[in-house]
């Protein structure tokens, strides 16, 4: 089965969705759950991380879908030929690890902190990523492959625009 560009790049938003609603429910959670009683009730933290963190991740992980798309491509092509698909989503999940512990690493030397990575923010985001990637490359397979079997919606045709459009 050999992906179309269409596909890879459903792919690819895919996992950018996927690591965002996983990045906020994870940091959301652990928000509220580290909420210390002197700065208000958990609820505050959660506001914070809707307020602030939800738009840098949704900003800083397009820019880095974007800039390793390449490696998703070069993985999907490497592993063209092997069939199990298990050994795809391994890779894939190790792939998005690679790319979270990339991004960790960019960051702590970009704020100039020791690197730790047993840092709570550095595992979630490692592990958002690595969840994100095989699941964004298992929604492009499901969708691939019913599109193969015939299994796709079709199109309904809305026969008030069509004469609409024939005007």
């Amino acid at each position: 089965m050999a992906f179309t560009a269409d596909e890879f790049l459903r792919g690819m938003v895919a996992a950018w969705l996927w690591f965002n609603v996983l990045f906020a429910a994870a940091f959301g959670i652990l928000q509220a759950l580290t909420q210390s009683p002197i700065w208000g009730s958990w609820w505050s933290g959660v506001f914070v991380v809707l307020l602030y963190a939800v738009p840098v991740a949704l900003i800083v992980s397009g820019i880095v879908t974007l800039l390793c798309c390449g490696a998703a491509w070069a993985l999907g092509r490497m592993l063209r030929r092997r069939r199990s698909l298990v050994l795809h989503a391994v890779c894939y999940a190790l792939l998005g690890a690679a790319i979270g512990a990339l991004v960790v690493t960019v960051y702590q030397l970009a704020v100039q902190s020791p690197w730790d990575p047993t840092h709570w923010l550095a595992v979630i985001v490692q592990a958002c990523s690595a969840a994100a990637v095989a699941l964004g490359w298992g929604w492009t397979v499901r969708h691939s492959i019913r599109v193969e079997a015939g299994r796709t919606r079709k199109a309904r045709i809305d026969r008030d625009a069509a004469a609409e459009d024939a005007l």
